[in-house]
């Protein structure tokens, strides 16, 4: 099998194409900066074609998107660019190779006002990320057999990432105050665990939406402090403050996370807590001590 990441110089693309080595699956990566990867901008038609072209892939593993909450709300016409037309470009490539397509999606499909939600709840979205990523999930759903596998607040120890936990650790070696959301709730999703599920996902022939998070249902002051705990860290640089004291630009969804009794039924099995893999980072630090 030939696997295409699109966006493998990232944090789930590049956690993606090592499990795809791992399994023994071949991999073509992509990524807007070349260095090793097949050049691909999903703003640039033509090179989403060369990509395809090259690759011939059996699968197609969509995680790259302009994720900046804020700045797609600044910037609404390259956020509709990046992630709603360039997925449906993706799409209709996957169609005429017939490649299985898996998109990777968000929380943010839906305003927060009531949330843990399941994947046959109605989106709604606040924002203009989470306005252009739906339509990039509707168009990639439109293709025979795709996956849309929607998940929130991804993390890994991970230094080229600025994830929620690599900000905090950053924060804390400077001895930097960290302002943290003490109302915005979600479900945090430990990077590695998501790749591994996602994969399963694919290789079971699963289509249509799957909700893929971690267990924890935490405000992001709450999974701080829990971080804080396992790595050791006195927590006292944290700031909770309420999402309406940060100034953002876009309105983020308070209330959200995602359920996942659809995930458990078609694997057997949930994502492992975030205690397990906080952890797991916890040892990776001991290492740089």
């Amino acid at each position: 099998m030939r696997a295409l990441i699109i966006g493998a110089s990232g944090q789930v693309g590049g956690t993606l194409a090592a499990l795809c080595v791992r399994r023994k699956i071949e991999v073509y990566g992509t990524s807007r900066k070349g260095q090793g990867f097949l050049y691909l901008d999903l703003a640039e038609p033509e090179s989403v074609t060369a990509a395809f072209e090259k690759s011939r892939p059996d699968l197609v593993l969509l995680c790259s998107a302009l994720t900046h909450v804020d700045n797609c709300e600044r910037d609404p016409q390259l956020a509709a660019k990046i992630n709603a037309e360039g997925p449906a470009l993706v799409a209709a490539e996957c169609a005429r190779a017939g490649a299985q397509l898996v998109y990777f999606s968000t929380e943010y499909v839906f305003d927060g006002a009531a949330g843990p939600y399941g994947e046959a709840d109605e989106p709604n979205p606040a924002s203009v990320y989470g306005r252009t990523k739906l339509e990039g999930e509707r168009a990639c759903l439109a293709v025979k057999g795709a996956l849309a596998a929607r998940t929130t607040v991804v993390y890994s120890h991970n230094p080229a990432s600025k994830n929620f936990i690599m900000q905090l650790i950053g924060n804390h070696k400077a001895g930097a105050k960290m302002r943290v959301p003490s109302d915005q709730y979600s479900n945090p999703t430990y990077a590695p665990d998501l790749a591994a599920a996602v994969l399963d996902l694919a290789a079971a022939g699963a289509s249509g939406i799957y909700n893929v998070v971690g267990p924890d249902w935490l405000s992001r002051y709450e999974f701080a402090l829990k971080a804080c705990e396992a790595f050791g860290f006195a927590p006292d640089f944290l700031e909770p403050k309420p999402t309406s004291d940060l100034g953002q630009a876009a309105a983020r969804p308070l209330r959200a996370g995602l359920k996942t009794e659809k995930l458990s039924k078609k694997l057997g099995r949930s994502l492992p807590p975030a205690a397990e893999s906080l952890r797991k980072i916890a040892g990776i630090l001991k290492q740089y001590e």
